[in-house]
Order: structure tokens, then C-alpha cells, then sequence
């Protein structure tokens, strides 16, 4: 009979600190908000398609805030290329987003307010 009274002891008491850590994290996440569980919604920044054209150097198509832009990358610089402008190849692009699967007209593209880069 011991036994069984300090088994029962034993789990109840594990349920019961279970239950407060629990607790405590729920207080936590309602506290400290979600931006310190992981993202929630959709991400500001999206990238839809990526291509390496050389050690350390990549081509970047992303997303950023409705704006689907076209970055150039190395191991040190961010450079901006170009924007798509054509509102159905955005709509393409935000379709077909991963990672090389997406390959744009150079017509849908216009260097504008980005640089002196032309892109096509």
C-alpha cells in the first residue's frame, strides 16, 4: 500500500510542476509577445528565387513589401539590380516562389530609382 500512496504522490506532483511551466510559459509568450516564439503572419521580406553566378556571388529575386525586387550579393555588398514592374509578372513571381524556380522577362524589369545596373 506505500507503494501505491507515494507513486500516486510522485505523479501528482509531476503534474503539477508540469502545470506551472506551463503556465508560466503561456504568461511569458502573453508578456513578451510573439516576436520572441517565432514569426507569426506573413514575413516582410519573401525571397522568391535565387541562382549563384559565381564563388561567393548570387542573383536574388525577393519580395519585399508588395515590391518584388532583384538584388545582387557578395561575400560583402548588397546590391540592388533592378524592380519588377509588370503587376502580372509579380503575380507570377509571388506564385512560383522557391528557391531557382523562377525566371522572369527581362521586359517585366526596369532599373529605375535602384541604380545604373540595366537589367536584361
Amino acid at each position: 500500500m506505500e507503494f501505491w500512496d507515494s507513486a500516486v504522490r510522485m505523479v501528482a506532483s509531476l503534474a503539477l510542476v508540469l502545470g506551472l511551466i506551463l503556465g508560466l510559459l503561456a504568461l511569458a509568450k502573453m508578456m513578451m509577445g510573439r516576436k520572441w516564439f517565432g514569426p507569426t503572419g506573413t514575413p516582410l521580406i519573401r525571397v522568391l528565387g535565387s541562382s549563384y553566378v559565381g564563388p561567393r556571388k548570387q542573383v536574388l529575386v525577393v519580395a519585399v513589401a508588395g515590391e518584388v525586387l532583384i538584388l545582387g550579393t557578395t561575400a560583402t555588398e548588397l546590391v540592388p539590380l533592378g524592380r519588377v514592374t509588370d503587376p502580372e509578372q509579380i503575380k507570377q513571381a509571388m506564385s512560383q516562389a522557391g528557391p531557382g524556380s523562377l525566371s522572369l522577362h527581362p521586359a517585366a524589369t526596369a532599373s529605375g530609382q535602384m541604380g545604373e545596373h540595366a537589367v536584361g
